[in-house]
């Protein structure tokens, strides 16, 4: 699972790139990465899934595992669609908080990644792990606070309705892959809670 952290990680920091490049052009260059990490990891994960069938002693419960897995991979889908989003509505103007979300999302992931990397000595340490999910909670809280105010503004002054809709979705996707990473802390915990 730790590739699949790495991976996540990876793929979230390329979207911070993406968000600031000034051409579409430029930006496919940073999605075909990302859906590169996206491919990788679904095939790590499948991986992950064939050693679950085949063990008879796991490091931690069968289905926590698999919850840990599906939720990971759910974010990393996320990141990858936004960005496919960006490039197929081609909104006449980025929405200024993306900056700010795509760096949260690179946040989350990388407290992902760390609590990942955690969960081998998690039953002797899980201080690490636990912060992290701590801060997990923190971003989507401020995550949650920027699109609100982002699509009161919008409707607010934005006239042409199909840059609304573009806009309103891309910013929309960027806040469900907080609430996605912040689903994942709290199978970390519930794992800490068990193993620790």
């Amino acid at each position: 699972i730790n590739t699949v952290g790495d991976l996540l990680a990876k793929a979230a920091k390329r979207q911070a790139e993406l968000i600031k490049k000034p051409t579409f052009e430029e930006m496919e260059e940073d999605y075909k990465l990302i859906k590169e990490c996206e491919t990788q990891s679904d095939s790590e994960i499948a991986k992950i899934y064939e050693e679950l069938n085949i063990s008879f002693i796991t490091p931690f419960d069968r289905e926590d595992i698999h919850s840990l897995c599906e939720t990971v991979d759910d974010t990393l889908d996320f990141i990858n669609s936004t960005s496919k989003r960006i490039l197929l509505f081609r909104p006449k103007q980025i929405p200024d908080v993306s900056v700010r979300m795509t760096e949260i999302i690179s946040e989350c992931c990388e407290a992902i990644n760390v609590s990942l990397h955690e969960l081998k000595t998690v039953n002797k340490n899980p201080d690490v792990a636990l912060k992290q999910c701590e801060l997990l909670h923190d971003l989507e809280q401020e995550a949650d606070e920027i699109y609100e105010n982002f699509v009161k503004k919008l409707f607010e002054e934005e006239t042409d309705n199909k840059e609304i809709i573009k806009n309103k979705e891309i910013v929309q996707h960027m806040e469900r892959t907080t609430d996605m990473a912040k689903h994942v802390g709290k199978i970390i915990k519930t794992i800490i809670v068990k193993y620790a």
